[in-house]
């Protein structure tokens, strides 16, 4: 997303992706990192993360923001479309979120306002980063386990993310993992 010293950042969705990558937009140098999402227990933990601002996009106007970047970690299409809106001239849009196989997009907006959109996928060539990130103790990952189950927990391991303030349940396979 281009985030560097001083950026003004919005963020949609408060679950691990998202949480992760406030934290990366803050050990990178944002300033200001807004994060939207519906659920309380969730912007919440976001705070905890290193969010300066949350908001809840159903009762606030995320499109008026004016944002140096905006990364979708929801999948919403409205987020999505929210946050595009968002976006000063010359900003960059980021999607992460898996959701609708199609959205239709402000495309006059995109192009009015010169804006660099992308997705990732797999986050090609991230790792080292991320791993000096860690290392460091920029990011913290630990903290964002929220459950540990066993392997015979699994079954409830995969639907932990619907527990309020849930960001990310493991599952500890043997002793010390």
């Amino acid at each position: 997303a281009g985030i560097t010293a001083g950026s003004r950042v919005l963020i949609a969705g408060a679950g691990p992706v998202g949480i992760v990558t406030t934290q990366v937009a803050k050990a990178f140098g944002a300033t200001e990192v807004i994060v939207s999402d519906i659920d309380a227990a969730r912007r919440d933990v976001a705070l905890k993360f290193g969010a300066t601002t949350v908001v809840d996009p159903r009762e606030n106007d995320i499109r008026s923001l004016a944002v140096d970047a905006f990364i979708d970690a929801s999948g919403a299409t409205a987020a999505v479309i929210d946050g595009i809106h968002a976006v000063r001239p010359a900003g960059t849009v980021v999607l992460v979120g898996m959701g609708a196989d199609e959205i239709p997009l402000p495309v006059p907006i995109i192009q009015n306002r010169e804006l660099m959109l992308t997705g990732v996928f797999r986050y090609a060539n991230t790792w080292p980063i991320a791993a000096a990130l860690v290392a460091a103790g920029r990011v913290d990952l630990d903290s964002m386990v929220t459950a540990r189950f066993s392997l015979e927990q699994s079954q409830e391991a995969l639907v932990a993310d619907r527990i309020p303030g849930s960001i990310k349940a493991v599952v500890i396979v043997a002793e010390g993992d």
